[in-house]
């Protein structure tokens, strides 16, 4: 401890002296520096954009008569045509038969072509895991709530799986 108090004492007595810090370095304000004047300014930015708004316009006032002319320009005859006088046929009058009534046939109505039923359904795999639980029936993987064939998947359980229509409710287990 004696150690610790030694040194305090002397830093103490050093502070006391009054030792000279470093003299600081002389800084001085700094000074404004006067604004250049440039000759250019907004000049060139102004008559880029104006160059640009002429040559736009040069485009566009060349690109509606070209198409305007495309329209006019039809092909003239080269030498008038002289009107040639229609020559009419003399009428002749025919009799006509009156034809006799026409019966309509009976129409055969087609019979419609017999839809193949759809294969039944089967259980194929069941992936539970709760609240996200697929299942796979008939080859097209479903989950809670998705419809499939008429039907809306109501529940799927680690071995079976229930779909449910209008009219019934099919409950689907897997098969050993």
């Amino acid at each position: 401890m004696s150690l610790v108090n030694d040194a305090l004492k002397r830093a103490k007595d050093a502070q006391q002296k009054g030792t000279p810090s470093a003299p600081a370095p002389q800084l001085r304000p700094a000074e404004a520096v006067p604004a250049q004047k440039h000759g250019v300014g907004m000049t060139v930015p102004l008559v880029v954009a104006a160059l640009a708004i002429v040559v736009l316009l040069f485009v566009w006032k060349n690109q509606r008569p070209a198409a305007a002319r495309e329209a006019v320009a039809e092909p003239k005859p080269a030498a008038p045509v002289n009107p040639v006088p229609e020559t009419k046929p003399p009428v002749r009058s025919v009799a006509v038969a009156t034809p006799a009534p026409v019966v309509p046939a009976p129409v055969a109505t087609p019979i419609p072509a017999a839809v193949p039923p759809a294969p039944p359904l089967k259980l194929q795999a069941i992936f539970f895991a709760p609240g996200r639980s697929t299942a796979i029936i008939s080859g097209k993987t479903v989950r809670v709530g998705n419809t499939f064939r008429g039907y809306r998947v109501a529940a799927i359980t680690e071995a079976s799986a229930t779909l449910v229509s209008a009219t019934e409710t099919n409950v689907m287990t897997l098969e050993q």
